[in-house]
């Protein structure tokens, strides 16, 4: 008898998307549960005239993550390549967009500004989505060495803004943060 059922979830989810449905959404550790996921991942195989086959969706590229009562629409820098780079080179950024970090384990992490065009306020996330630490006004690297800013404890995530960003909008240590899969 054959199993039919990976399939099934395999079309489900396809079909679905973004869905609350068991085996549909793979969130990281620490993202919320009752918020659209940081990944968003449909998987299973099944086995089709001896040959088989698996289905992924892929994550978001932007996502809307609201810190308090304020949202900034970020771009994903989620895979090694993508952190890399962060917002380098770049000479302008929109007063409400951002880069989400988004790290797949949660450990301290160390941000510099080598190849920055503008200031930036560096908010680090925790894994239980909330603001750990604000370093804000951090002004592009000019000479080497850089400066290093590195995360108190461990974190999840970090959200990079315009300069000023976090102080304009009333944006402190401990506030709630949600992430979401942006439009």
């Amino acid at each position: 008898m054959r199993v039919r059922t990976p399939l099934l979830i395999v079309v489900l989810c396809g079909i679905i998307a973004v869905s609350t449905l068991s085996g549909c959404v793979t969130t990281l550790p620490g993202t919320p549960t009752n918020t659209s996921s940081v990944t968003t991942a449909a998987s299973g195989s099944a086995v089709t005239n001896g040959s088989s086959a698996t289905t992924a969706l892929k994550a978001p590229t932007t996502y809307r993550v609201t810190v308090g009562s304020t949202t900034v629409y970020a771009e994903a820098a989620d895979t090694p390549a993508k952190r890399e780079m962060g917002l380098m080179n770049r000479t302008y950024l929109n007063e409400d967009a951002g880069m989400l970090f988004i790290f797949p384990t949660q450990q301290q992490q160390t941000f510099w500004m080598k190849n920055m065009r503008i200031p930036l306020d560096i908010v680090f996330i925790t894994a239980d989505n909330h603001v750990l630490e604000i370093y804000a006004s951090v002004p592009p690297c000019t000479s080497d060495p850089c400066a290093l800013y590195t995360s108190s404890a461990p974190i999840q995530y970090a959200l990079e803004v315009n300069s000023g960003f976090c102080s304009r909008n009333g944006i402190a240590s401990g506030d709630p943060v949600v992430i979401a899969a942006g439009s």
